[in-house]
């Protein structure tokens, strides 16, 4: 994945960085500061593998950033994993460059989370 920028990535600054946000960086490795350019704050970094109700229930996120690619695993996987957990917080989805980021987005707010995702792309 192009690492982002603020720069290349305008809407990364519709990222949270408000210290009353509990963030959960989903296989956000290198994409998340200090060991990546994205500045989010009170932000814990799970394995997806790891995630289970209690877990999501013992965080309790706000807000969820997670890839559009990640390993084996995908957003649109993540997106209907956490909805079948209940979650109901906001979904940032960080992905490289696309030729229809729109539609991507539309899918992934289809798998149930609605207006609370939204991609960030260049």
């Amino acid at each position: 994945m192009v690492v982002p920028t603020p720069n290349s990535y305008p809407r990364l600054i519709d990222l949270p960085s408000s210290a009353e946000d509990r963030v959960v960086a989903l296989e956000c490795a290198g994409l998340i500061a200090p060991s990546g350019p994205i500045p989010l704050q009170n932000v814990t970094h799970l394995m997806f593998g790891t995630l289970n109700r209690g877990v999501l229930t013992a965080h309790a996120p706000t807000i969820i950033v997670m890839p559009l690619f990640a390993g084996q695993h995908d957003a649109l996987s993540m997106v209907e994993t956490l909805e079948h957990f209940g979650y109901r917080g906001r979904i940032f989805v960080i992905a490289p460059p696309l030729p229809r980021p729109a539609l991507v987005e539309r899918e992934l707010r289809a798998a149930g989370p609605g207006d609370r995702l939204m991609l960030v792309s260049p």
